[in-house]
């Protein structure tokens, strides 16, 4: 059966209305940047989940002697950083991938970084990425910015589709949907005013390991495009890893299968460089590592037999590079293998820029891995331990790539107008008026969306002295219930008390009626835990609420024992939305499990 599809006459009119359907501002030269962007990475507040910034995982097989990741997220210390699975922190904290804030947020950066456009590590229709790839659609629609996909599409031939339709089971059946999810991209994706065009061409980055050259070939080649239409060119991952030969890292040049892909059309590029060096005494955290001259090399082979080739089937030609690299946050997904590039202060980022600027006559497009990946520890979004370092460094060499003016005063606003977003949301929820503010920085996020940066910067001004003058007018005092206050379920055992089966909290009435008097609050739940031996069981902190699904926003955290054998003091954030109190009987919060815990206690900070 052959697939049409429908939608090109539909995308055609609407682009022909720029005054309803802004398009993207071209690079100054046609050339494009784009970053690979990896979720999805949730909240409590806003989803009820935490998604990739929670990682538990067994490690004893690594040669480090690392027996397990444990990163509890819904961990956080007093300062208010949660225990996420990473080795670098984000500046603005740890943030929902669907909250349209902090996607507006992570565009204007990327905007002012010079990047183009995200490509959303994508699986297939109906997959949680394909939320967030819609979610990014969106937001980005307002500020001329582009999103395509990583295609990953190894996950359709995995469990993970049955899960979703059982009526997809067999290989057959998958590439089957392939074809539909080919469909989708181009209907959805490759079209419309968000989606990422080079040079006049369509373009997606085809990942894998999913389909093999033949059952693509047999897929898309149900999609029938109508007459004109030209099917969008395909970036084809070639990550082969080579060999250590005496010392000296020595590329893979000619691979049998990418040959195969490239019969298909595709362009062959690359991906992050081989890991090849054995852990050693400078290196005893990774099982692997490369040294900076082991990555210009791995790039060497895109650079001789693609970049310099004059081969037409290559339509787009794609430059690579990447920051470094530090997977202690999921020892590959599973694999129990760290891996390590040494990002050598901003140097190693530097190095394969000027890798790529060396042919960048021969360039279209240059792909970044990555904006977000923070689990393989390869994100360039500003982090507490790196600033905006790698974002200075995008927009130096954005510049000479696009021949466009590097204007650096526009990287710090974004985060400026973040945070003004969410001191207005507190504001409102205290029953403050805050439509002028929103107005100003709504402004303020359109004038960086067109790089008009000193307009920006007045509407900032004027939004924070209003959100100062309405903060001057909130009446704020804190709420400190010790555990001599608290009522719970069963008593303490010399001190300690125990969860399993559960344990029930009740706050006192004084202290319920305050909260619930209050407008809006921030709270806090402090414990100390016994972190006992490591076993395949959560540890669960409910509270009830009254936020559908309820089943799902009713989990306030959930956690395990990592075997250290000590005590650890810990907060939990109560989420004002997702904790219902109520002077009515029943409890506050319930732990379920097996854990034991000691000196418990509350905290509050109520605004009116």
């Amino acid at each position: 059966m052959k697939i049409s599809i429908r939608n090109w006459w539909v995308v055609g009119a609407l682009l022909a209305l720029p005054a309803l359907m802004p398009q993207p501002a071209a690079a100054q030269n046609g050339k494009k940047i784009y970053a690979d962007y990896h979720g999805v990475r949730y909240t409590r507040a806003h989803d009820g989940k935490l998604g990739r910034w929670e990682m538990h995982a067994d490690t004893h097989k690594s040669l480090t002697g690392r027996r397990t990741l444990c990163y509890n997220a819904d961990f956080m210390d007093t300062t208010g950083r949660h225990d996420v699975a990473a080795v670098a922190y984000p500046q603005v904290g740890m943030q929902s991938n669907l909250d349209p804030d902090y996607i507006e947020y992570q565009i204007l950066s990327a905007k002012a970084a010079g990047i183009d456009g995200f490509f959303i590590e994508w699986g297939f229709m109906g997959h949680e990425n394909d939320v967030l790839l819609k979610a990014m659609q969106r937001v980005a629609a307002k500020y001329d910015f582009e999103i395509g996909v990583n295609w990953c599409d190894g996950w359709l031939y995995y469990d993970w589709i049955t899960r979703l339709d059982p009526r997809i089971v067999t290989r057959e059946d998958k590439t089957e949907h392939y074809a539909r999810c080919y469909r989708y991209l181009v209907d959805s994706v490759l079209t419309g005013p968000t989606a990422p065009v080079v040079k006049g061409h369509p373009v997606f980055y085809l990942f894998g390991p999913g389909a093999t050259p033949e059952e693509y070939a047999r897929a898309v080649g149900q999609v029938v495009l109508p007459e004109g239409a030209e099917r969008p060119v395909v970036l084809r991952r070639w990550a082969e890893w080579g060999e250590l030969r005496d010392g000296r890292y020595v590329p893979v040049r000619w691979s049998p299968e990418i040959e195969a892909w490239k019969r298909l059309g595709m362009v062959p590029t690359a991906w992050l460089p081989a890991r090849v060096r054995p852990r050693d005494a400078a290196h005893p955290w990774w099982d692997n590592y490369a040294e900076p001259q082991d990555l210009i090399e791995c790039m060497k082979p895109f650079r001789d037999s693609v970049w310099m080739s004059g081969d037409p089937t290559y339509v787009l030609k794609a430059g690579f590079v990447m920051p470094g690299m530090d997977n202690r946050g999921c020892a590959g997904w599973g694999r129990q293998h760290f891996y390590y590039i040494p990002r050598d202060g901003g140097r190693t980022y530097e190095r394969m820029w000027d890798f790529c600027m060396a042919s960048q006559e021969s360039l279209d497009l240059v792909f970044i891995a990555s904006w977000s990946d923070y689990t393989e520890g390869h994100e360039i979004e500003p982090t507490v331990e790196n600033g905006d370092r790698e974002l200075r460094t995008t927009l130096r060499y954005a510049a000479r790539f696009k021949q466009m003016e590097a204007d650096t005063t526009g990287i710090e606003l974004p985060r400026r107008l973040f945070d003004l977003r969410k001191r207005c949301a507190t504001l409102a929820a205290a029953h403050r008026r805050t439509g002028d503010l929103v107005t100003s920085l709504d402004a303020a996020a359109r004038a960086m969306a067109r790089g008009a940066y000193a307009e920006a910067r007045e509407q900032l001004a004027e939004a924070e002295t209003a959100a100062e003058a309405l903060e001057k007018a909130l009446r704020i005092r804190t709420l400190d219930v010790g555990e001599a206050e608290l009522r719970f379920s069963s008593d303490a055992v010399g001190g300690i008390r125990y969860t399993r089966p559960e344990l029930k909290i009740y706050l006192p009435e004084t202290a319920t009626r305050s909260i619930i008097a209050s407008r809006t609050h921030r709270g806090w739940l402090e414990f100390e835990y016994f972190d006992d031996e490591p076993d395949d069981r959560f540890v669960f902190l409910y509270s009830r609420t009254e936020r559908q699904p309820k089943d799902l926003f009713a989990t306030v955290a959930k956690f395990k024992t990592d075997g250290t054998g000590r005590w650890k003091r810990v907060r939990v954030e109560l989420i004002p939305d997702n904790v219902l109190y109520t002077t009515a009987p029943g409890f506050t919060l319930m732990f379920k499990g097996d854990l034991k815990l000691r000196n418990v206690s509350f905290h509050y900070t109520l605004i009116r």
